[in-house]
């Protein structure tokens, strides 16, 4: 499924098999050939609509110039390296989220204790630590093959299509995620980093940035300097109520921090926090984001001293 967003703008919609059913990737059309936006997850259903695509549009996968991956997340990094053995051409990712890829990606199988022993530490019960590990492992083959990156500076403008787009550092849903930026005509290809409808899940890894939500509230404080009249999300509609978009998100964390410290004054691990406020529905996968998403808020509020942690019978405790 695709959409021209402007001129020789497509988004193409693919398929996931989680409950956030589907990434948006962008592919732009310039007189040299096409660029790509982030590459969908490696499995039959997305390379179908990929493929769909470029026959529909009338070009092959050897016209494609290069591949620009936001952020290392399987649903974003996953085809890159198949379009690349496609196409040929290169794949482009920030340094951060490059050395990223061959942490948690290619060093999956040697991750399973440092994860597991992160699970356990923070309250998770030994049966669903099981299944959540399970879910990582069954991720490795979705992101294979790796592709072989070129790493950008960061402050550097790149061609995609016809236009020049400043690459814009946004950490925080990953510590190394990028967006594109088109100041001419005030478009914004922003990844996960700003979504219309949802926040960007902040989590807490243990190879991550020790305070990932700093660095995204931070990252929303930098955006309002961007004159930005449309954002192109990962996931969602495209939308141009940009500014609104940034004080909701503020305004959503501010909410979900008050929430987690009244939860944990009482004492309390990250995983009896993250039940409180998520509920005890969730799929393993789920889980896995809720959890280390609970884990960044408490991470924050601790760093500021709004809670403290403690080591109680081989689980960290959060109290005021």
């Amino acid at each position: 499924m695709s959409e021209i967003i402007r001129d020789n703008i497509f988004k193409v919609r693919l398929p996931l098999p989680f409950k956030l059913d589907h990434v948006n990737c962008y592919a732009i059309k310039g007189q040299d050939g096409w660029s790509i936006v982030d590459a969908g997850l490696n499995y039959g259903p997305s390379r179908k609509v990929w493929s769909e695509f470029m026959d529909r549009q009338g070009f092959g996968a050897g016209d494609i110039t290069g591949i620009f991956v936001t952020h290392y997340h399987p649903d974003h990094y996953g085809a890159a390296g198949w379009l690349q053995r496609l196409s040929g051409s290169p794949v482009y990712m920030s340094p951060v989220d490059a050395a990223l890829t061959e942490k948690i990606w290619k060093n999956s199988f040697q991750n399973i204790e440092i994860f597991s022993r992160m699970y356990l530490e923070n309250g998770v019960p030994a049966g669903l630590i099981s299944e959540m590990l399970d879910n990582i492992v069954d991720m490795r083959q979705r992101v294979t093959p790796h592709p072989d990156i070129t790493t950008l500076s960061g402050e550097e403008e790149v061609r995609l299509g016809d236009r020049y787009f400043q690459v814009v550092g946004t950490p925080g849903h990953t510590d190394g995620h990028v967006c594109f930026y088109n100041k001419e005509n005030g478009i914004l290809l922003s990844g996960d980093h700003l979504l219309p409808d949802i926040s960007s899940n902040i989590s807490l890894w243990p190879h991550s940035h020790p305070n990932p939500l700093d660095n995204f509230l931070t990252s929303l404080a930098e955006n309002h300097r961007l004159k930005v009249s449309l954002a192109l999300p990962a996931h969602g509609e495209c939308f141009t109520n940009v500014e609104q978009r940034l004080a909701e998100l503020k305004e959503h964390h501010r909410e979900r921090l008050n929430m987690m410290k009244r939860i944990a004054s009482r004492g309390a691990t990250a995983y009896r926090v993250c039940l409180e406020v998520f509920g005890n529905g969730l799929s393993s996968h789920e889980m896995r984001f809720a959890l280390t998403e609970t884990m960044a808020h408490l991470a924050y509020l601790e760093k500021r001293g709004e809670l403290r942690v403690s080591w109680e019978n081989t689980v960290y405790e959060y109290s005021i």
